[in-house]
């Protein structure tokens, strides 16, 4: 075997080094066995040395064809002779790189004919060394040489180079080296044998002359084919190999700027286009858009075009809407909350240096009108401020620097920043706005109050109405504005759901005065800045120095200030208060300008749970300092006990104050804290303050009796007695006996307990009354929901949604059976309708549910009273029971979900019997020949749609183009609109209703056309008026706690529900939003989680609408029309019941699935269906809406077959790609 081995690696040295001679003897003339010889030979070894040389780099051309890759052929060929090659050595057991024959090979004597192939790796390390370092230098002087050339005469003389490489290489090694090695070796072009110092190239016809050479080496004729072919380009072998890899393109740095500009480029136009599409459907998207450009880009620099767009959009000369300024601000607090403050402070930065400049050239500016920019940019920061990007600071500086100047320009910014966060700023700080209006007070009187301009004077009225938080001052902000903002708001608390959200984010706390030294003291207000100690040391060293020089006849100009301006901290320390949180409940209370906002700003402290609990020592300690007594702490500690820590905070501290004056309760003893109170409390005026303090918090029921109940009356001491007994003067009562005397006399009924004041008191049995008392429940609070109707459900379950259902679907059986059974084969006889038992169908159905709405109320543990509430105060209700007598109520949280009722039409008085509403639509005792609807909606056409089956000749008039009302797709409602006047259904589109007349025997109702035309009369024996509805305040008292109201009488909130009350909130038909059950029930649940959890979620971009008239018709998102006039982007899809197997079955195809998507994204926009089941149907609409589906996810949800839903799949198909089935 080992001659085998040897005699195998012999055939392959000679006929690769015949192959190669062969060549090169052919250009040259020489004898291809001797050059043969030659090359073998040319490091001076013998044979077997280079067969063994040839073994060990195991011989592989690289040669490449001009595509640069390998033919397949060779290529096989090649790894067949590897795979023989390895398989031999392996069974000799010659490992790679083995420098010595195994011992076995020694043992049978067989290292003797192997010698030559030891002697070959034998060579000794001091040869191999010097070899290596000769051919070391000899490169080095290569690489030098190629360096001093110049690049024109390197790139012309490369091949002359390589020439003399090859030629050179030999005589300093073995062909192990990298140069000799044969996959480098290329004789094409080559000339070794030239003599010394010559260098020349061959010409490819001496080439072409050597292939007949090659005939008959059946082996190598691929390797001719290879050789044959178009050379590649040559590497420099002076030079570090590339390797085969394509490097990028190298670009000097003085030209990198370019592909940098190229690439802001490309940002700023996909930033510009964020900006362009901004709406507030797309404000969530578009916020994930900018954080994923965030990621992939540099922060500031995305930072720094982002914010030039945006004021971009500012630098108009004209005056911007409203709504533009709540968007973008809405939008730029969205980019703050998931990037931080460095995007904030860059912005509020960039908008103050803009202000500045365009405020400085507005001021010189000669032309006839105002210029609009300094407005725009002003406005702009006061919706930074009202979206919680800044604080109120800012505002309330530039506000104090207008007012230096009484100019147009000043008064009309001024005006600017009443009207969009004006009621805001007295909220957020009473006091500043406070000495806002002083300071404009001044510049007033410097001026002289009838020299001013009608304009300004209007501005002196608004700042003055806000001041003392009139209610003209409501006016000063829009109410659509207001509920932009709102909105706007509530998108904005769904990036809680965003992972990158950053957390506890608050309003930046930036003076206008810390951006313009922002050279001086930095950015403090940034993550990591170092805070100076006293950012005002000079003005401060100022105003001491002139302190210093003032003169005694200036002394009581000082003691004014005091006056004036109060140092509450050093106020609080003096009465004992020491710490922050004292202090500041102090400076809360002290500063209000009555008991209801000294509670609110109290609750705006945010202090820490335990910190709280000091207003009790705070409010004790300052009653009992007033020279006279003074009911006002008594108001706010009222307030106060709604909390009940708070509440156990003023018993602790009553028992604390007894056991202080050496009264031992529960055999304790007085600790430190109480024996220093004990000895504050031993003064008659300090102590008779203090016990009418309690006395008027027990008899409005804020504490409990029983707080007096570990005390033994009989046996106090003279200082106890004082505190628990009134003296001669008092008529010598106890203090039980003045709380009783102050209770007012309260019924109570059922459940109620009027000694405990509840959780939550519900006004409203209503969809979402019951379902907020529920929920309360099972949250484990005590909840009270207060009802007058006698029932619970509301409108909804009693006169509304429940029972029009049940009249909609059995006048649909009837006109079934008269009209499509034979259709059906299915032959009925004579059918009539008796419709007293068809009426009493319905009333069994909300019977039954009614009953178990209340069982469900009892089950969680609710105290329902029957009776209509109103309120007396801002925490207690008064209820008339419809039993008779009257009760009370106390809450500490009160919910307001009264509903709504039907909107009258003027000059048609509701008798629910020609002229009615939908409750007395559902409630007719016979059937009517004629029928006039006044308005197109859905409760109008629902209602139409049960008294046209039944055999009433039905005429609608609607004021718009369209059925449905705004919110139904166009196409949507065309259909409708054809299917129910095939039905018998006569409608009068773009027509309105002039005036009215129910004195004849015939209700007769003047109409015109909308966009003027000939009027006409209208006759009918019943009018149903359904033209709306509007919230329900009436009788509930919302004067006795001011509580405000929009234009179209609902209660204003914020994004969870609040009132400007903190513990009123609302929900349902009473405030903003669709007037739709299902809406109420959703916003019942979320608000009892604000109150439990301090959080809760309605997508109010996810509200299903159905309308069930026949077919029914369903829809949820935007329809078409709103994303054309929004310029929205959209791809649309539909698919027809018609191709749908399981309506063909059912014989009912009328009707179509509507899909709306994002062309770009495929996210789902909208979904409207009508067609049977179609209220069924739009849930999977909602759902998949919701999470932010697209089309194809739909697409490739598998809906099971025959069914009506595999049209809601094939609509989704339609869109994302194309419908099977269609």
């Amino acid at each position: 075997m080992p001659t085998v081995h040897h005699t195998l690696n012999e055939d392959l040295s000679g006929s690769s080094s015949k192959l190669f001679a062969s060549l090169n003897s052919s250009a040259q003339g020489l004898d291809p066995e001797n050059a043969g010889t030659e090359l073998a030979l040319k490091g001076g070894t013998d044979e077997s040395e280079a067969s063994h040389s040839f073994h060990e780099t195991k011989y592989r051309p690289q040669r490449q064809t001009e595509n640069g890759s390998m033919p397949k052929t060779l290529l096989k060929q090649l790894a067949q002779d590897d795979a023989e090659i390895e398989n031999l050595e392996r069974k000799l057991g010659i490992r790679k790189g083995r420098r010595s024959l195994p011992r076995a090979f020694k043992d049978d004597g067989l290292d003797e004919l192997l010698g030559g192939v030891v002697d070959g790796d034998s060579t000794s390390e001091d040869d191999q060394g010097k070899r290596k370092a000769a051919y070391d230098n000899w490169l080095s002087s290569k690489r030098r040489k190629h360096n001093a050339l110049p690049e024109s005469s390197t790139e012309r003389d490369l091949g002359n180079m390589l020439i003399d490489s090859d030629c050179e290489s030999s005589q300093h090694g073995s062909s192990n080296h990298p140069e000799m090695r044969l996959d480098n070796f290329e004789p094409k072009r080559r000339l070794c044998n030239a003599p010394d110092g010559v260098e020349r190239e061959y010409d490819d016809d001496l080439t072409k002359k050597s292939d007949g050479s090659f005939e008959g080496f059946d082996d190598t004729s691929e390797v001719l084919t290879i050789l044959q072919s178009p050379p590649r380009p040559r590497e420099n072998p002076y030079v570090a190999p590339t390797g085969g890899i394509n490097l990028a393109k190298y670009i000097p740095p003085s030209k990198r700027h370019q592909e940098e500009g190229k690439k802001d480029t490309e940002l700023q136009k996909r930033l510009q286009g964020v900006v362009n599409r901004l709406t507030d459907a797309c404000l969530i998207s578009l916020t994930q858009s900018v954080e994923g450009i965030y990621q992939s880009h540099a922060r500031g620099k995305v930072t720094e075009i982002l914010t030039d767009a945006i004021l971009a959009q500012m630098r108009k000369s004209e005056t911007l809407p409203d709504q533009f300024f709540v968007l973008i601000g809405g939008f730029s607090a969205a980019i703050y909350k998931i990037t931080g403050s460095s995007f904030g402070s860059h912005l509020v930065r960039r908008v103050v240096r803009e202000f500045s400049e365009q405020y400085n050239y507005a001021l010189t500016y000669t032309g006839n009108h105002i210029r609009k920019e300094p407005s725009n940019l002003l406005t702009f920061l006061t919706q930074l401020y009202v979206f919680e990007v800044v604080g109120c600071t800012i505002v309330f500086d530039y506000m104090e620097r207008l007012l230096d100047n009484l100019s147009e320009l000043n008064v009309e910014l001024l005006l600017r920043v009443c009207r969009m966060a004006g009621r805001l700023l007295r909220r957020d700080d009473p006091q500043a706005l406070q000495h806002v209006s002083n300071v404009l007070n001044v510049a007033v009187s410097r001026i002289g109050y009838s020299n001013i301009s009608v304009r300004t004077k209007f501005m002196v009225e608004t700042i003055q109405d806000l001041k003392n938080s009139k209610a003209k001052a409501k006016g000063t902000e829009s109410i659509i504005v207001s509920e932009h903002v709102l909105r706007m708001k509530k998108r904005l608390g769904e990036l809680k759901t965003q992972s990158r959200r950053l957390d506890g984010l608050t309003p930046m706390g930036i003076r206008l005065k810390d951006i313009e030294d922002v050279d001086r003291h930095g950015k403090w207000w940034l993550v990591g800045a170092s805070v100076p100690e006293y950012r005002d040391a000079a003005e401060r060293a100022s105003l001491v120095s002139g302190q210093a020089k003032t003169t005694l006849n200036e002394a009581p100009d000082d003691e004014d200030m005091d006056f004036v301006l109060p140092d509450f901290p050093n106020k609080a320390k003096a009465q004992g208060l020491n710490t922050p949180s004292q202090i500041a409940i102090f400076t809360a209370i002290m500063s209000a300008l009555d008991s209801e906002h000294g509670y609110r700003q109290f609750a705006n402290l945010r202090l820490k749970r335990d910190e709280q609990l000091e207003i009790t020592r705070v409010l004790v300690q300052c009653v009992g300092s007033e020279l006279h007594y003074n009911e006002y702490y008594a108001l706010v500690g009222r307030q106060a006990c709604t909390n009940g820590r708070v509440r156990f905070a003023f018993q602790n501290r009553l028992w604390g104050m007894f056991r202080g004056l050496g009264e031992s309760l529960f055999g304790g003893e007085e600790d430190d804290e109480e024996t220093m109170e004990g000895e504050r409390m031993k003064n008659d005026r300090r102590l008779r303050h203090v016990a009418q303090f309690y006395a008027s918090l027990v008899a409005d029921g804020s504490l409990s009796i029983t707080i007096l109940k570990p005390v033994e009356l009989p046996k106090l001491n003279a200082w106890s007695s004082i505190f628990a007994v009134r003296p001669s003067s008092w008529q010598q009562q106890s203090l039980p006996k003045i709380a009783s005397s102050l209770m007012p006399a309260r019924w109570s009924r059922e459940f109620a307990s009027v000694s405990e004041e509840k959780d939550l008191v519900i006004i409203g049995g209503g969809v979402a009354g019951y379902v907020a008392a529920i929920k309360a429940g099972q949250e484990g609070m005590k909840v009270a929901c207060i009802e007058k109707r006698g029932t619970l459900g509301g409108t909804c379950l009693n006169v509304g949604c429940i029972p029009s259902k049940s009249l909609l679907n059995n006048s649909h059986l009837y006109h079934q059976i008269l009209h499509d059974t034979k259709n059906r084969g299915i032959e009925v006889g004579e059918v009539k309708l008796n419709l007293p038992n068809f009426m009493k169908a319905k009333d069994s159905a909300v019977n039954g549910l009614t009953k178990g709405v209340e069982f469900l109320l009892k089950k969680n543990g609710v105290d329902y009273i029957k009776g209509a509430a109103s309120f007396v105060n801002e925490n207690d209700i008064k209820v008339s029971l419809n039993e008779g007598g009257e009760t009370t109520v106390r809450g500490k949280n009160i919910l307001i979900a009264t509903g709504s009722e039907a909107t009258p039409f003027p000059g048609l008085k509701i008798d629910e019997k020609r002229v009615i509403t939908s409750t007395g639509a559902i409630a007719l005792e016979k059937i009517p020949e004629t029928m006039i609807v006044i308005g197109g909606g859905i409760i109008g056409l629902e209602m139409a749609s049960v008294w046209s089956r039944l055999g009433t000749k039905v005429t609608v008039v609607e004021f718009l183009g369209q059925i449905g009302g705004p919110g139904m797709d166009a196409e949507i409602a065309k259909a409708t609109h054809k299917l129910l006047k095939k039905q018998g259904m006569d409608f009068k589109l773009n027509t309105k209703v002039v005036s009215g007349d129910n004195s004849g025997d015939k209700v007769s109702l003047n109409v015109d056309a909308a966009k003027g035309g000939k009027s006409e009369t209208l006759d009918a024996d019943v009018v149903l008026v359904a033209i709306g509805r509007r919230p329900y305040t009436q009788g509930l008292g919302l004067e006795n706690i001011d509580m405000e109201l929009d234009e179209r009488g609902r209660v204003i909130i914020d994004s969870e529900y609040r009132t400007k009350i903190p513990h009123i909130r609302c929900v349902g038909d009473v405030t903003f939003g669709p007037m739709l059950a299902h809406k109420a029930e959703e916003e019942a649940v979320a608000v009892v989680e604000y109150i439990k959890k301090g959080y809760g979620h309605v997508n109010y971009g996810c509200i299903p609408s159905v309308m069930y008239t026949y077919p029914e018709v369903a829809w949820v998102g935007q329809n078409e029309q709103d994303l054309k006039n929004q310029k929205i982007p959209y791809r649309v899809g539909t698919f027809p019941f018609s191709a749908n197997s399981r309506a063909k079955t059912n014989l009912d195809t009328d009707g179509l699935v509507k899909m709306l998507a994002d062309p770009e994204t495929d996210r789902l926009l909208g979904v409207h269906i009508i067609g049977p089941n179609a209220g069924e149907m739009i849930a999977e609409g909602t759902l998949a809406l919701e999470y932010g589906a697209s089309t194809e996810d739909i697409a490739r949800t598998c809906h099971a077959h025959p069914t009506l839903a595999e049209a809601f799949k094939e609509a989704a198909m339609a869109t994302s790609s194309k419908a099977i089935h269609f």
